[in-house]
Formats: C-alpha cells, sequence, structure tokens
C-alpha cells in the first residue's frame, strides 16, 4: 500500500498511525513537521486530503484492526473505542482543515 507511490500516501500513511497511536493532532500536524524537516513537496490541499482520507477511511468502521501490534508491544490503551473516538476526530479536522 505505500512501498512505492506519491510521497503524499506515506506521509498521509505515517499522520494515520500517529493520529491512532498518540491522538489527532498529532497526525494533523504531520504534514507541516515533514516539509519542515526536509521532506518533499506535498500536493495543494485538495490533492494531499484525497491521500490522507484514502488511508484514514481504509481503518474505518475498525480502527481496532491495526492495534494488534501497538498491543502486543504494550499499548492496551489502545481499545476499539480509543481508536474508534481518535479515528473520528482525526477524520474531521483533516475535513476542517484542506476542504
Amino acid at each position: 500500500e505505500t512501498s512505492w507511490g506519491p510521497a503524499d500516501l506515506d506521509v498521509a500513511h505515517c499522520s494515520t498511525a500517529l493520529a491512532l497511536l498518540h491522538g489527532p493532532e498529532h497526525g494533523l500536524d504531520f504534514r507541516e513537521r515533514y516539509e519542515a524537516h526536509g521532506g518533499v513537496q506535498l500536493a495543494d490541499a485538495a490533492d494531499h486530503l484525497y491521500w490522507r482520507l484514502l488511508d484514514a477511511l481504509a481503518y474505518a468502521p475498525d480502527a481496532a484492526k491495526l492495534a494488534g501490534p501497538w498491543r502486543e508491544l504494550g499499548r492496551n490503551d489502545l481499545t476499539p473505542a480509543v481508536l474508534g473516538v481518535r479515528l473520528e476526530a482525526y477524520v474531521g479536522g483533516l475535513l476542517e482543515r484542506y476542504a
């Protein structure tokens, strides 16, 4: 899924993971941190939103399917309810920021 393709898709995948692991604000702010630290120029807002939503919505309605390995590493706080709330807030934040 993210092994080959535009940088926007890689950034989207990292952003979704950060949002689920640490909260939506961490995922929402990743693009700016990526670009500030020398990442390649990303697409304009509308095109970037496409990649971010494509990645995030791949985990709906069951974001917990991503969390198995994280729980094995001790992140037992990542319950299905927590992940669902974080994913919903992240998608809402994407729409506010880029739409």
